[in-house]
Formats: C-alpha cells, structure tokens, sequence
C-alpha cells in the first residue's frame, strides 16, 4: 500500500514538473493594432487683407494666419465722389487637406434703393488670384480656379454700350454668379505626411473689387461663405 502511494506521489511530481516547464517554454505572443486616416480639410485665414482704392471705410476685422476666417471689410464710398478705378479688397485664404478638396462660395447680398440704379451683386466683383503651394510639408499639384481670376483685370470687365454701366462681365467674375454654392477652386490632397502642427499649407487670395458708379443712392451688405470639403 505504502509502495503505491509513493509510486501515484512521484507520477503526480513528474506530471506537475512536466507542466511547469511546458509552460515555460512560451518565448512568442502577438498584438493586433488597427486604426484608421480619415478624410480632413480645412480652411483658415491665410493673413492680413489689403485694401486699396477706398475713400473711408477700412478693415474693420483682419485676417490672422493660421486662425478661423472672420473678416469684416467697409469698403467706404462707392459712388462717383471716390475717382479711384476699383475699391478693392484681397483676402488671403489657407487651405490644408490629406485629400482632394473642393472649395465653394456662396454669396448673399442687400442693398437699399429702389431703382435698377442701385447697388447689385453682379456689381461686387470677385475671384481668386493666383494660388501657391509652398513651404515644407505642402505637396505639389495642380489647382483649377473656377473664377476668372482677379475681377480688375481689363479682359474681366467693360462699359457695357447700351446702358453704360460698369459690369464684370467673364464667368464667374461676381457676386451675382455665386447666389447658391459654386465651386471656386478645386484640387489634388495639399498636405504630404507632417504633423498638424505644420503652419504651411495652399494659399489664394479672395478678391472683391467695386468699380465706383453713380449708383442710386444707399448702402449695401454682402457676405461671401467659403466651405471646403472633400468629396
């Protein structure tokens, strides 16, 4: 009897010592990691505005690099007392994106007056200037503006020869051609793989140019919202 416990007692030894050391030999283990990139765009100031032409008025809110876009221009007078060709003014725009980005406009606008002499959209020019991508992290590519540029240039406007108002004539060339969402500038992903923190990014200018008139007389509101995204 005493011979078989001690036989059992050394089998569950060998057994428990056999155990001990199969699960020391366990030298591997995995982790699994998953994550996702998702699409992202934005658009901020690109800098302060210029404005030019102006008889009174003034930036009232300029733009900061790099912050929320909140710009708030008086453009002063605009009727036949300012000799100036064009009151203009340029607003740089920053865009970033890790995918190919649309950027749209869509203006509203109000103006007093009760004759066809007054104030109009179609008399608020607008267009983006030339666009640049530069600075470390930025990627190259090719942008296409859907505006006619910069609404001052002689082939972007004429005396029209009948009524002989003033009038931005090309494609997209005002205000009056943005009343619902239009795209003004769409391109290929602007950001390579840098850190958010990066300050660089596509830069355009949003022009908006008035051509003094002997407009009726009255005040006028407008507001240009740009929405960029990635479709």
């Amino acid at each position: 009897m005493l011979k078989t416990f001690k036989i059992v007692a050394f089998a569950a030894f060998i057994t428990a010592t056999l155990t001990v050391a199969a699960g020391a030999q366990q030298t591997t283990g995995t982790v699994n990691l998953s994550g996702t990139v998702s699409k992202f765009v934005e658009i901020n100031s690109g800098g302060a505005v210029t404005l030019t032409g102006n008889s009174g008025g003034g930036v009232t809110t300029d733009g900061t690099a790099n912050s929320p876009l909140a710009v708030v221009v008086n453009l002063g007078e605009l009727g036949p007392s300012n000799t100036n060709s064009f009151v203009t003014a340029s607003v740089p725009l920053k865009l970033r994106s890790n995918a190919a980005y649309v950027l749209s406009m869509q203006a509203s606008f109000s103006a007093t007056g009760s004759t066809v002499e007054k104030l109009a959209a179609s008399d608020i020019g607008f267009g983006l200037g030339s666009v640049t991508r530069s600075g470390v992290g930025v990627a190259t590519g090719t942008d296409t503006n859907g505006t006619s540029g910069d609404p001052t240039l002689p082939a972007n406007g004429a005396v029209n020869g009948t009524t002989g108002r003033f009038e931005f004539t090309t494609s997209n060339s005002n205000l009056g051609a943005f009343a619902s969402s239009t795209t003004a500038l769409n391109g290929p992903y602007i950001m390579r793989a840098v850190p958010r923190a990066n300050p660089n990014g596509l830069t355009v200018p949003a022009i908006f140019a008035v051509k003094p008139q002997f407009y009726e007389v009255g005040t006028m509101t407008a507001t240009a919202t740009f929405t960029v995204t990635a479709p």
